[in-house]
């Protein structure tokens, strides 16, 4: 099978995080809001009204978005986070958003309500219909699905409840052990929205985890054992047990670190939580924040064949471990090789690595802020790269654990639609302590020429020794490729049917201007029993609703 072929291509996105949902680039948009046209602004701000029920109040946005205060009574009733932690800074959804008012959510947690809102939000931004654009062409065995959270689904209705019930006098339900399993974020999604018999699972990889999600997915593609499917992950780590493990840690911003921080740069005497993380600058620590990203990702042949939008290409994704450690989460050597392998992968594909750009980690501490510039700087200066502009966005959105990287990628594919690399906004000025050789540390918005960009990087460095690194090419690089592949009649052919695809995603965005989100739960529809709706034979296996059969090689 030729390689080219079986190049893995971004063909859907979206989700959710503090920024607003993630099709149509609105959360990558309200990061560079004043970089925007009009049009754009109020695009923005009537979406975040739209899925807040009005709650998240157009006058008053960017107060009820990103990095904030906590809202105590949604997430910390009794003041375990806010007042005996003295936490009390996360990178919230926005004000009112409910993920579990979409559809009859029969008491899920957020990580798995936010898994049906994100990969519904992702399908309707593809512009297609599964049952009608994707089944009927494909080997049913060969779409994978790969999702699950960093640490699991840990608020009440999750494991939070399994291990509080006793110790409140009540008794754990039937749902909370099934409900807080890493992979069940995988299993709704076969369930309730697929409907998918195929590959499935969850690779927790830490705060890395969205890439081990992805990098199932791609190497099943490109290896010509999956065709098509979803990764991704989501998280919803604003808890009191969460923050109180890292509260032990002591890599979470309190109240008391923060203010000591802004006395040190003379800041406002009042605590200013919207600036509480600051990346690569002289911090307090991270800040915690909830998110959920998914992405719809085929092999270029099988976009080609059925019209799919290409946003991205993903060649693969390095992951490498530490080696001996001095204690388990201190970092390592594994993340330096995972972004040199990166950056020379690129090479195959990009024309001037120079002209990329990095989204790097940079969670806020101490400790992250002095070891992943040098781990970037190392590399800039083995590689040959001069200036390498290097953001972040953790300061804006909190540390959303799992969905991290999704962050990352949301935010590459809006730049290669609209040309601004969000700032490391909350960073003022450069730590002492950060390495600085041949980097060029973006701590404002810029504006590049999108079209002159092949590759952006994504970096994710996890607990543990769990380090990936992704090189994203652009969608431009990507159809240069297949113009090289693909006869002149295929392409004719795929802009035809593409057309259809793009009428079809700009529907759902219409529909979702009227508030009209279509999410997608289909509990118990068209269950299929072992006695009636499967039919196996040495040749393969067909099963009712299916058009395409399992064939046996």
């Amino acid at each position: 099978m030729n390689s080219i072929r079986r190049l893995p291509v971004i063909c859907g996105y979206g989700g959710i995080n503090s920024a607003g949902r993630s099709s149509s680039d609105l959360a990558y948009k309200r990061l560079v809001f004043d970089l925007l046209s009009e049009d754009m602004k109020n695009e923005v701000v009537e979406d975040l009204s739209n899925i807040t029920n009005n709650e998240t109040n157009k006058g008053n946005f960017k107060n009820q978005t990103l990095v904030r205060k906590i809202d105590k009574e949604k997430y910390d009733s009794e003041g375990l986070m806010t007042e005996t932690m003295n936490v009390n800074a996360a990178g919230q959804y926005p004000t009112g958003f409910k993920s579990g008012s979409f559809y009859k959510s029969r008491q899920h947690p957020v990580g798995l309500e936010t898994t049906i809102f994100g990969v519904s939000d992702a399908l309707g931004y593809s512009g297609i219909d599964w049952d009608i654009d994707i089944k009927p062409f494909v080997d049913p065995s060969r779409v994978g699905v790969f999702s699950g959270p960093a640490i699991g689904q840990l608020d009440f209705l999750g494991m939070g409840g399994l291990m509080q019930s006793r110790l409140k006098g009540k008794r754990a339900s039937s749902k909370h052990l099934s409900m807080s399993l890493l992979e069940m974020s995988a299993d709704f999604i076969n369930a309730y929205i697929l409907g998918s018999v195929g590959v499935t699972g969850a690779n927790a990889g830490a705060c890395a985890t969205f890439l081990y999600n992805l990098d199932l997915l791609v190497n099943g593609i490109k290896e010509n054992r999956l065709d098509i499917g979803i990764a991704g992950s989501a998280e919803a780590p604003i808890t009191a047990e969460v923050t109180d493990g890292f509260v032990a840690t002591t890599g979470i911003a309190d109240d008391k670190k923060i203010l000591a921080m802004q006395e040190r740069n003379n800041d406002q005497s009042d605590i200013d939580y919207t600036r509480a993380c600051r990346p690569f600058g002289d911090n307090a620590g991270l800040i915690l924040g909830e998110a959920a990203q998914f992405v719809l990702v085929s092999s270029l042949e099988k976009a080609i064949e059925l019209g799919l939008e290409i946003y991205a290409l993903v060649p693969s994704i390095k992951i490498n471990a530490d080696g001996i450690k001095k204690s388990i989460s201190s970092p390592g050597i594994g993340n330096y090789i995972t972004m040199a392998s990166a950056v020379n992968e690129s090479k195959n594909f990009s024309d001037n690595l120079n002209k990329s750009f990095v989204i790097a980690h940079g969670t806020g501490t101490f400790q992250n802020r002095s070891t992943e510039s040098h781990v970037l700087s190392s590399v800039a200066n083995g590689m040959n790269l001069k200036d390498w502009k290097i953001t972040g966005l953790k300061g804006l959105l909190g540390h959303t654990m799992g969905p991290a990287a999704g962050d990352e990628l949301m935010t590459a594919i809006g730049f290669w639609k609209h040309g601004f690399v969000p700032g490391i906004n909350t960073t003022e000025a450069l730590a002492d302590d950060v390495y600085k050789d041949n980097l060029d540390f973006l701590l404002k918005n810029k504006e590049l020429d999108k079209d002159s960009i092949d590759s952006i990087y994504l970096n994710a460095k996890g607990f543990g020794g769990n380090n990936a690194s992704a090189g994203i090419i652009s969608p431009i690089k990507a159809m240069d490729l297949a113009k090289k592949e693909f006869s002149t009649s295929d392409l004719k052919k795929y802009e035809n049917k593409k057309e259809k695809v793009l009428e079809t995603s700009e529907k759902y965005q219409n529909d979702c201007r009227k508030g009209e989100y279509k999410v997608i739960y289909r509990f118990n529809e068209e269950v299929l029993e072992g006695l009636d709706d499967i039919e196996i034979s040495d040749q393969g296996i067909e099963l009712k609703g299916f058009p395409h059969p399992i064939k046996f090689k």
